[in-house]
């Protein structure tokens, strides 16, 4: 790290002002970045960038401090060319820039959740992209950089009941690490840090979720200074041949975190999506799901489909004709007409509603907008019992150009924070119907993933999907309050609308799908599919060792069987 220069975002306190002096220690030149805002993102005018460039400076080290928001992009353009003007290059950037806030689906009303919402997706998703954006460019010319971006485990492998918005900011940083890695030039590596520390967010977190901050006692958590030599790791020269993953560190330990993998595939020509879904989810998707591995390789888990006859009496477990509507807010009119006939047999009726401004970056207007469209909806039918959430950047079954280069894939994340937001709002409504009703509605996120950006969304959707069955809603009915699942349709051929729609009926209608509750699902071409969630592949126990050599032989070794 000798004559490296660095920017660390966050870097005025908790684990960016770690990672700040450790950089300093190993001979960086750090420029601290830091709002100095409170842990909620409000403005309180803390010269927290300050006090580290002190603590730096004591030590020997070099610094400047540097006031700015990762909010604002003209600002961190201007820093990141005064950097370089000032010294020569810039070859680091760590984001450990953060804000936390916890609005429990359902709980706040629109305009406190909606302003949470985007104000944990502008600083977590929003802040890393802009930084990638004014960074990547000088560090592609000079062919040498090191980025490391700031995950969660709570948007990975784990949920958070008062967390969703996090969690699913969280796993779209994530996904977007995993897609930019591998396409950068060489010589610049993208790769990021879920780390676990007793730092003030979790304290903040704890008592959210209804701790004692008197008696709370996290001296047995690792500290933030324990999370500093992964980081470092990650942005040293050694580490360039590891590009586009994610590691968990929790001091002691480091995991290195597999991103979602299939485990399951289901043709959709054949016997056709109804027949398979009907015969395959329960002796196949839902143990697949619930276990996060495949369990075939055995004798077979169901009989071959050629041989099982139609069910004259309809689709498989189908409901009792006179249940509940289902409400699908979308703007593909055909796409919505076909998921109304593959409902009929179902006995669903269903009404339509635009995306209108629950899609756009208007968070306040969208949330408020989706609480009043499923009260009507609920109202001029004899029951609400779904919402299907059809929304994207772009259109379900619309090819493209694959997105190979960076620029591009970043360029294709301009929507994706609004796509999120638009998902969110109609799971806040939904949570809110159920809490005041006392029915149970089940809600199926479609999210169309053709792009890099799409797939970060659809990502942070299933996130969303997860954290909200997590949360204690409760109905009158035997079903949970409010069931969640998501799928991310990656086919750009109009053929694959079927499979899609049978899949959304099933999921809606048929009561042995509630078991794919929070599901990684995902529509491809000619098949249908489920992921295992973002878990470690392997950890490495340090055992008083210093990261070095052997831990980047055990990551080499854990990742030779992906290519």
């Amino acid at each position: 790290m000798r004559d490296r220069v660095a920017i660390v975002t966050g870097g005025g306190g908790g684990i960016g002002a770690e990672v700040s002096v450790e950089l300093a220690r190993r001979g960086a030149t750090v420029v601290v970045l830091d709002s100095g805002d409170g842990l909620r993102g409000e403005p309180l005018g803390e010269r927290s960038a300050e006090r580290t460039v002190r603590r730096i400076e004591a030590a020997g080290g070099r610094a400047v401090a540097a006031p700015i928001s990762v909010t604002d992009a003209d600002a961190v353009r201007g820093l990141v060319e005064e950097t370089v003007a000032r010294f020569g290059s810039l070859d680091v950037v760590v984001n450990a820039a953060g804000i936390v806030r916890f609005p429990r689906i359902g709980d706040a009303a629109a305009d406190v959740a909606a302003d949470d919402w985007a104000a944990l997706l502008g600083v977590h998703l929003g802040g890393y992209l802009t930084l990638l954006a004014a960074a990547l460019p000088r560090m592609t010319a000079a062919g040498y950089g090191r980025i490391v971006g700031v995950t969660s485990g709570v948007g990975l492998a784990r949920t958070s009941v008062d967390g969703p918005a996090y969690g699913s900011a969280k796993r779209a940083v994530a996904a977007l690490t995993w897609q930019l890695g591998p396409v950068l030039p060489p010589g610049v590596a993208v790769n990021a840090l879920s780390p676990i520390a007793a730092t003030r967010m979790v304290t903040e977190g704890l008592v959210a979720a209804g701790a004692d901050p008197r008696g709370l006692d996290l001296s047995a958590m690792p500290q933030p200074e324990h999370m500093a030599p992964a980081a470092a790791r990650l942005a040293s020269e050694e580490f360039g041949w590891c590009r586009g993953r994610v590691l968990f560190s929790a001091g002691s330990e480091v995991s290195l975190i597999a991103p979602p993998r299939l485990v399951e595939a289901v043709a959709t020509g054949g016997a056709g999506a109804a027949a398979a879904l009907g015969a395959l989810v329960r002796p196949v998707l839902a143990p697949a799901h619930a276990q996060q591995r495949s369990t075939g390789g055995s004798n077979p888990r169901s009989a071959p489909l050629a041989a099982a006859p139609p069910d004259p009496a309809g689709p498989s477990g189908s409901a009792e004709p006179g249940v509940g509507a289902c409400l699908v807010a979308g703007d593909d009119r055909a796409l919505i007409d076909q998921l109304a006939a593959a409902l009929a047999p179902w006995g669903y009726p269903t009404a339509a509603v635009p995306v209108g401004v629950t899609g756009t970056a208007d968070a306040a207007a969208g949330f408020a907008a989706a609480e009043r469209g499923l009260r009507r909806a609920a109202a001029s039918t004899a029951g609400l019992d779904a919402v299907v959430v059809i929304h994207g950047t772009q259109a379900i079954g619309v090819g493209g150009q694959p997105v190979v280069d960076w620029p591009a894939i970043l360029a294709s994340h301009a929507g994706t924070a609004a796509t999120i937001l638009g998902h969110a709002a109609w799971s806040r409504a939904a949570a809110r119907h159920v809490a005041a009703t006392g029915r149970a509605l089940r809600v199926v996120h479609v999210v169309p993933a053709l792009t890099p950006g799409g797939r970060s969304a659809a990502q942070a959707v299933t996130q969303l999907a997860r954290s909200v069955n997590d949360t204690p809603i409760t109905s009158t009915g035997p079903e949970p309050g409010l069931l969640e699942f998501a799928v991310s349709v990656e086919s750009p051929h109009p053929a694959d609308r079927v499979g899609l729609v049978e899949l959304v009926a099933s999921l809606v209608a048929a009561p042995d799908t509630a078991s794919l509750a929070g599901a990684e699902l995902v529509v491809r071409p000619g098949w249908l599919g489920l992921r295992a969630h973002p878990a470690p592949a392997v950890t490495a126990s340090l055992a008083g060792a210093e990261l070095g050599p052997w831990t980047d032989d055990v990551l080499r070794d854990a990742l030779a069987p992906f290519g």
